[in-house]
């Protein structure tokens, strides 16, 4: 161990504190007080000499002057730079009276005062100059032999851990080249031992489930206590060896360190003394190193056989993962980001048409229509999904060996090989049969609307040129005989102009039936006006404020899609009439180079919407249901959004 320097004492040559008790204080007071009785001999008749030094050319009152300088050194040897200024002004004070007033030459005796201040101004400068210097010279000193102590000590220290460092090292080649727990630990116990020369060595591993040390190895004990060692709670110390086992085995000190790998404790290691040897510091820090060494050797042990059984159950998973894959119904094949295929399954090529063999090493560009599968993987770093969305999984289109198209639903994951993304597999299932049903739906659907537009036509007309004509022609009958027909009773003429009213007000019931089944505007003007009629419609009959609003350059659309949005706004404007108690509801109509948007708001109290728009029907609300299925014929989307608290927004989306 490295000594520690002693602080270094108080210099010699250091100025004293300034204190009435100082015996040099009052000296320098003495000195001072018979120079200045001297200096004013003729007021105070103390002569310190009789006379003046003619030889030199100087008067006595000069020599007086300079005999000031004395307590001025004296005070700023004594006192320090305060005391050697404290004289100064003090010096200057008892001159400065006698050159003032009583000097015969005031202007030369002045300057003489001066000159001999500044000159004892240099005094404490010097002394504390020189003191400063001393008290360098003696830190240094002891600075000196401060550090010939610790090389002295580190020399003897530097020869141990030479010993220590070359065990050491041995240690940690065995342990880096030993794969065998036991050996490692009984070569540890044997090196612990001569190194830290103790007769007891114990060593725990972790159990990190229930906390408690397992005695895995041991040295100098007896296995009965051993035994009693195994199995206890690590707690406060790192190593408690109970007062029992310490009576029993005749132990006199005892220390330990945790075994620590990548900064987690995974055992104890603890070393005894049977004689009266105490364990000190550099036995601590010994002790701390080979703990380290010896945690790691037990981590690398534990990731050895971890490594060894991740490794086994790797080829079990990649073995099952194979039979998986090689057995699977669905369609299982890997691209690499060129759009090559570089492993299939049976089903893969059953499903293209294609042998395995033959299948494997084929570029997508051939097994997809249109290329438009190989392409992104190819350009792309950051797999995208093809179809232009980030749902899984997406219906795509593939070519079969023969030529022929059929429909895949693909989902795709990126893979990792050599720790880059370099492939994504597919996993595809065939949906043809599925698609051809669905577009056969969507066909019959199609014509059933069709059917169901032309019928509402042809009844419109029946009843706008056959049914109303006729009720007109049975109102003119009854005009004439009630204005022709003087004979009539009051009362009969009254109750045949009532059914007259009744039959008027038919003919306008069925006038608006026909136009409701089918406006003549949608036929002739096209969706927009149609629109605005309804728009107005709600506004007159209901009293209901709406907004018809179009964003975008204005199109046409197919007759099919211009009544089917016509019905949907139809019936959401008719739902707000009936169900919403709204005041105010808006029409939205926006145009884009993508798609068409449809939106209907209003400010009611709106619904709870169950969790599928399909369980609307069975409540008997089929105006919902039936919105979204005219979307869904004409290819495009139908979503609803009822807040009880704000009405309801209503918004199909139609693609270009």
């Amino acid at each position: 161990m490295k000594q520690t320097a002693k602080a270094p004492g108080k210099p010699k040559g250091s100025h004293q504190q300034l204190s009435i008790y100082n015996p040099q204080l009052w000296s320098v007071i003495v000195i001072f007080i018979l120079i200045t009785l001297h200096h004013y001999e003729d007021q105070t008749s103390f002569r310190l000499f009789s006379r003046p030094d003619i030889t030199l050319g100087i008067t006595r009152h000069t020599i007086d002057r300079i005999l000031y300088l004395l307590p001025i050194t004296l005070s700023s040897f004594i006192l320090g730079p305060t005391g050697g200024l404290i004289s100064i002004v003090l010096a200057f004070i008892a001159m400065l009276p006698r050159a003032l007033f009583i000097s015969d030459q005031p202007l030369e005796a002045l300057w003489e005062t001066l000159v001999i201040c500044l000159i004892g101004s240099l005094a404490p400068l010097v002394i504390e100059r020189y003191r400063k210097q001393t008290e360098q010279l003696e830190l240094t000193r002891e600075q000196l032999e401060a550090t010939q102590r610790d090389l002295d000590s580190t020399v003897k220290l530097s020869l141990e851990q030479e010993r220590q460092l070359s065990v050491i090292n041995s240690l940690a080649t065995m342990m880096s080249k030993s794969n065998e727990l036991n050996q490692i630990m009984k070569t540890v116990i044997n090196m612990v031992m001569k190194l830290m020369q103790v007769e007891i060595v114990l060593l725990f591993s972790l159990n990190e489930g229930s906390k408690t040390l397992k005695l895995t190895a041991y040295e100098g004990i007896n296995d009965e206590s051993a035994k009693a060692l195994d199995g206890i709670v690590l707690g406060d110390r790192s190593c408690d060896l109970t007062a029992k086992i310490r009576l029993e085995e005749n132990l006199k000190a005892e220390h330990s360190v945790p075994l620590v790998a990548h900064g987690e404790v995974v055992g104890i290691l603890c070393v005894a003394t049977k004689t009266d040897r105490m364990l000190e510091a550099p036995d601590t820090e010994l002790l701390t190193a080979l703990g380290n060494l010896i945690g790691i050797a037990m981590h690398n042990y534990i990731l050895y056989h971890a490594r060894l059984r991740a490794i086994r159950e790797l080829k079990l998973s990649e073995k099952k993962y194979r039979e998986l894959f090689e057995n699977a119904h669905d369609a299982i094949w890997v691209q690499d980001m060129q759009g090559k295929v570089i492993t299939a399954n049976k089903a893969a090529a059953e499903l293209f048409g294609y042998d395995l063999e033959a299948l494997i090493g084929t570029d997508s560009k051939y097994l997809f229509k249109n290329d438009d599968l190989a392409s992104p993987l190819a350009e792309n770093d950051g797999f995208s999904n093809p179809a232009g969305s980030d749902r899984q999984p997406y219906k795509r289109t593939i070519i079969r060996k023969d030529g022929s198209h059929a429909f895949v639903m693909l989902t795709a994951n990126r893979i990792s090989i050599d720790g880059h993304h370099g492939a994504v597999q597919f996993i595809g299932r065939d949906i043809t049969n599925e698609v051809r049903m669905q577009e056969n739906q969507s066909f019959y659907l199609q014509q059933i609307t069709k059917a169901h537009e032309d019928e509402r036509l042809r009844i419109s007309r029946e009843l706008h040129d056959s049914t109303v004509q006729s009720l007109i022609g049975i109102l003119r009958l009854l005009e004439k005989f009630c204005e022709e027909d003087d004979l009539l009773p009051e009362n009969r003429l009254a109750e045949l102009w009532n059914i007259h009213k009744q039959i008027k007000d038919a003919v306008n019931e069925v006038r608006q039936l026909s136009r409701d089944l089918r406006p003549s505007v949608i036929d002739e003007l096209g969706l927009i006006p149609a629109v605005e009629w309804l728009v107005n419609q709600l506004k007159e009959d209901h009293s209901i404020q709406t907004d018809f609003a179009i964003y975008g350059k204005q199109r046409r659309f197919t007759p099919e899609v211009e009544v089917t949005l016509f019905r949907i706004i139809q019936e959401a404007l008719r739902n707000i009439a009936k169900h919403a108690s709204a005041t105010k509801a808006q029409v939205i109509l926006s145009f884009s180079n993508r798609q068409t948007t449809v939106m209907i708001k209003d400010n009611g109290k709106g619904f709870v919407l169950p969790s599928s728009i399909g369980e609307l029907s069975r409540h008997g609300k089929l105006g919902v249901d039936g919105m979204q299925t005219r979307a869904r014929l004409v290819g495009g989307t139908f979503d609803v959004y009822p807040d009880p608290d704000r009405g309801t927004t209503i918004k199909v989306t139609i693609p270009l």
